[in-house]
Formats: C-alpha cells, structure tokens, sequence
C-alpha cells in the first residue's frame, strides 16, 4: 500500500510521470481505479500496475469496465500495445486470476515460490491490435 501511496502521489504531482489512471465512478463516490504505464524498453508494451475496486461496488462489473476503459485509452494512441499483469498464484487469489481471464487476459508464465514458498508469481497478458490494422 506504500508503494501505490508514492506511485498516485507521484501521478497526482506530475499527472506525466509515466502513470496513468483510470477511475470508474458510481453513485457520486469513487468505485475503483486502475494505474498503468508503458514498460520500460519496449515499443508498445505496457504494465497493468494495480487495480482496485471498492468492497461496496464489486461483483458491479466495474473492474471489467475499467479494463475496457484501458484498452480504450490504448486504442485511442493508435498503436498496438501489449498488457502485462502480474498476480499471485496462492488458492486466495483465484477470484483475481478469474477475473483477468474474464477480462481477456491469458496466462502467459508461472515463476514457482517467486513470492515466497508456495507462491507462485503467475503472469498474464493480453494483445491489442492497431487501428490500421483492423
């Protein structure tokens, strides 16, 4: 929680910092948010940072409208882009890894214990085409 404190500091000081973040609002109140940023030394790669959806709005579909509005916000440059995500392999994160999977996101690698014994860092990703190639 420290570090996502610093990145949305970071953001909020410098809203070019190399993050971005997506809100998804319901009911007047902030449902959930999504940070984002291009993948150091790539082309048109890009890693979804965190996604957070308030206890009150899960279950609402406000998690997959958030990953829509990404590939939108992607879309919108005009390029193609690959997404990055990375979660936990422990049985309490099957809901999260379903929950990528809804949002068209495969399961491109496992590293075995990479946090810590038993669990397993589980990498997922998703392509995008470009526009003009649509």
């Amino acid at each position: 929680m420290e570090i996502l404190g610093e990145v949305l500091a970071d953001w909020a000081e410098d809203p070019q910092s190399g993050y971005f973040v997506l809100e998804e609002n319901l009911e007047g109140r902030r449902a959930g948010f999504l940070v984002y940023g291009p993948t150091p030394m790539t082309d048109f790669a890009y890693d979804l940072y965190w996604i957070a959806v308030d206890p009150p709005f899960q279950r609402r579909g406000v998690g997959l409208r958030l990953l829509r509005r990404l590939d939108g916000a992607l879309d919108e440059r005009g390029a193609r882009a690959v997404i990055r995500v990375e979660t936990s392999g422990k049985a309490s994160y099957e809901g999260q890894r379903r929950f990528y999977e809804a949002g068209g996101y495969r399961e491109c690698g496992r590293l075995a214990d990479f946090y810590g014994e038993g669990d397993d860092l589980v990498l997922y990703g998703r392509s995008l085409e470009a526009k003009e190639a649509r």
